[in-house]
C-alpha cells in the first residue's frame, strides 16, 4: 500500500469516526440537557441559539488560522475543542457551565465545516476532487445513520444513563478521529507569510459571493427533513408523526446509498449544471410533499412523503459535493481558509434563520411553507446558472482522477 493510499484511508476513517459519535449524541442533545439539568427549556433554548449567532463571526477568523497554520492544525485543534465543549455536559452544575460548554461546541462545529473542505483539497489535489466530496459525503451519510440508529437504541434501552454513554462515546470519537487526523502527511504548500489582500480580494469577487448566495438558498433543502416535516406531517397530514421520523431515517440511508450512482451519473456535467440538477431534484419533492396534505387517504400520502424524501436525498447527493468542490476548486490557493470559510457561512445562516421561518409559515398554512421553499430551491438555480456563465471551464469543470493515478485516488 503506498504511503498516499494509507493517508487517504485514515482521512477517511476518521470522518467515519467523528461522524459516527456525532451521529450518534447531537440529534440528542438537547433531550439530554433538558434531562440532566434543572435550567428550564426556555433558557436552554436561548442559550442554544445566542451560541449560534455568536459563532457566526467567528468563522471568517478560522479560515484565516487555516490560511496561517494549515487545515491539518485547525482540524486536529477542532477535535479537541470539541472534547473539552461535550465534557462540560458531564458537569452542569449551572447556566455559567452550561455557556461555556455550548460556546466551546458551537466554536468547534464552526472549526470543522469551515476547515475540512480545505484539508481534503489539501490531500487530494485537484485530481479527484469532486469524486472525493462525494465519497465524504457519502461517508458522513452512512455514518450519521449509524450512529443515530445507535442514538436512538441508547435511549430506548437506557434512558438518561444510554445518553451519558452517547455523550462519552462522541468524546472520545473525537479525540481517535483527531488522532487519525495528525497522523496524515500534510501536503499543504509550505508557506511562512501569507500574502496580503485576501479580504479585500473576496470581498471585489463577485462570482465567489454569488456563490455563497447560492449555495445558502440551496441549503434550506437539507433542513425539510428534520425541520418542516414531522410538523407538517402531524397538522397536515392525515399521517401520523412516526412517518416523518421514518421518512428521515430512510433519507439518511438513501443519500448514503445513491452517492455514487449519482455522482458517476452526473459525471460528465459542470459543477453548476450539477448543482442546477440537484435544485430540480428538491423542487420535485417539494412538490410531492406539498400534495401530501390533499389527499385524505394514508397510502397515497405515505407514498408522497416517501416518494419526496427520495428526491430530497437525489438533491442532496447531486449538489452537495458540486457546490463544495466548485467554492474550493474557485478560491485562490493562498486565501482558501478564509474562502471556504465564508462559503461554508450559508450553512450557519440557513440553520439558524430556518426554524424562525418554517414556524412562522407553519402557524399560516402548509402551502407557505413549500412555496417558501420552492422559491429558495428555484433561485439557488438561478444563480447558479449565472454562475455556469460566468465560471471558466478549467474552474467549474469537474476533474476526475488520471487513468494511473486511479488506484491511489481510492479513498478506500
Amino acid at each position: 500500500m503506498s504511503a498516499g493510499l494509507a493517508d487517504r484511508r485514515r482521512l477517511f476513517v476518521a470522518v467515519l469516526v467523528d461522524t459516527v459519535g456525532a451521529g450518534a449524541f447531537f440529534p440528542l442533545t438537547f433531550l439530554y440537557l433538558s434531562d440532566t439539568t434543572d435550567i428550564p427549556l426556555a433558557q436552554l433554548g436561548l442559550v442554544i441559539t445566542v451560541a449560534s449567532l455568536v459563532g457566526l463571526p467567528v468563522t471568517p477568523l478560522i479560515g484565516q488560522l487555516v490560511d496561517r497554520f494549515g487545515a491539518q492544525r485547525v482540524l486536529v485543534a477542532q477535535t479537541v475543542v470539541a472534547a473539552a465543549g461535550f465534557s462540560f455536559y458531564f458537569h452542569i452544575t449551572g447556566l455559567a457551565v452550561l455557556v461555556c460548554g455550548v460556546a466551546l461546541v458551537t466554536l468547534s462545529d464552526r472549526m470543522y465545516w469551515a476547515t475540512w473542505p480545505v484539508f481534503v483539497g489539501e490531500q487530494v489535489g485537484e485530481e479527484g476532487l469532486d469524486r472525493w466530496y462525494s465519497t465524504v459525503n457519502m461517508a458522513k451519510s452512512a455514518s450519521l445513520a449509524a450512529g443515530g440508529a445507535l442514538g436512538a437504541a441508547a435511549l430506548a434501552f437506557g434512558g438518561t444513563g444510554g445518553l451519558r454513554v452517547m455523550l462519552a462515546l462522541n468524546i472520545a470519537s473525537s479525540l481517535i478521529a483527531g488522532a487519525l487526523f495528525l497522523s496524515v502527511r500534510s501536503r499543504r504548500a509550505t508557506r511562512t507569510v501569507v500574502p496580503k489582500g485576501g479580504w479585500p480580494a473576496l470581498l471585489r469577487d463577485g462570482r465567489y459571493l454569488l456563490l455563497t448566495l447560492a449555495n445558502t438558498l440551496l441549503t434550506f433543502g437539507w433542513l425539510i427533513p428534520s425541520l418542516v416535516l414531522p410538523l407538517y406531517v402531524s397538522r397536515y397530514t392525515v399521517l401520523a408523526v412516526w412517518v416523518a421520523a421514518s421518512a428521515l431515517t430512510l433519507k439518511m440511508v438513501l443519500a448514503a446509498v445513491l452517492q455514487s450512482l449519482v455522482t458517476t451519473r452526473l459525471g460528465a456535467l459542470r459543477r453548476t449544471t450539477t448543482a442546477i440538477t440537484g435544485a430540480g431534484f428538491f423542487l420535485v419533492a417539494i412538490a410531492l410533499l406539498a400534495c401530501a396534505s390533499t389527499v385524505q387517504t394514508t397510502a397515497p400520502a405515505v407514498a408522497l412523503v416517501f416518494g419526496g424524501v427520495v428526491f430530497l436525498a437525489l438533491g442532496e447527493t447531486a449538489a452537495g459535493p458540486a457546490a463544495t468542490s466548485l467554492a474550493v476548486a474557485a478560491a485562490p490557493p493562498a486565501w482558501r481558509g478564509r474562502y471556504v470559510a465564508v462559503f461554508q457561512l450559508s450553512w450557519s445562516i440557513s440553520n439558524i434563520s430556518g426554524p424562525a421561518i418554517v414556524g412562522a409559515l407553519l402557524a399560516t398554512s402548509a402551502g407557505s411553507v413549500w412555496q417558501a421553499f420552492a422559491a429558495f430551491a428555484a433561485g439557488a438555480a438561478a444563480v447558479f446558472f449565472v454562475l455556469h456563465q460566468r465560471f471558466p471551464a478549467e474552474i467549474d469543470q469537474k476533474t476526475p482522477p488520471r487513468a494511473k493515478n486511479a488506484r491511489q485516488s481510492t479513498p478506500a
